[in-house]
């Protein structure tokens, strides 16, 4: 059983972190998460003996500690995404992409549910500010409202973004 478990482990450790790596932007960070995916999977003796397909298993198991990891960062992080403008967004969005169509499918499905549950006026303003490049005057100017006011809505938008989206 052990002897199973150290091939696996010397196979796959070097690769899985390298890949964690990709995901977290942190050597340290990475290795971290690969020596709990390992030790995950230690104790699950079921899952790993006899399995021909373990790499699947474990690659997958990677991406969701790591993805854990970026949320937990996220809520950890003082600013999170209130001081994140739109290429922050898709920097994170084009990194999930890469990961797993399936997540960022579901990143894109978070926004448009997290944006349609915003007031319209709310909602209409981000998207002015972040999807369209304006300037906090131009919205003002545009929709009638103080510069102040423009600011608070682009603030409580973000602010309900960043509990959904990792940092």
């Amino acid at each position: 059983m052990q002897r199973e478990f150290e091939v696996i482990f010397k196979s796959y450790y070097a690769p899985v972190k390298s890949f964690l790596r990709k995901l977290v932007k942190s050597e340290a960070d990475a290795e971290d998460i690969a020596q709990d995916v390992f030790s995950q999977l230690w104790v699950k003796p079921e899952v790993w003996q006899g399995n021909a397909q373990i790499d699947r298993y474990i690659y997958r198991m990677a991406k969701y500690q790591a993805l854990n990891f970026l949320r937990d960062m996220a809520r950890n992080c003082d600013n999170g995404l209130v001081d994140a403008d739109i290429s922050q967004l898709e920097k994170i969005s084009d990194s999930l992409s890469a990961v797993d169509p399936i997540i960022h499918e579901e990143a894109n499905l978070l926004l448009r549910m997290a944006l349609d549950k915003m007031p319209s006026k709310r909602r209409e303003i981000f998207s002015m500010s972040r999807l369209e490049g304006m300037s906090h005057k131009e919205i003002a100017s545009k929709s009638g409202l103080s510069i102040r006011t423009v600011e608070s809505h682009i603030y409580a938008a973000l602010a309900s973004l960043k509990a959904i989206f990792p940092h």
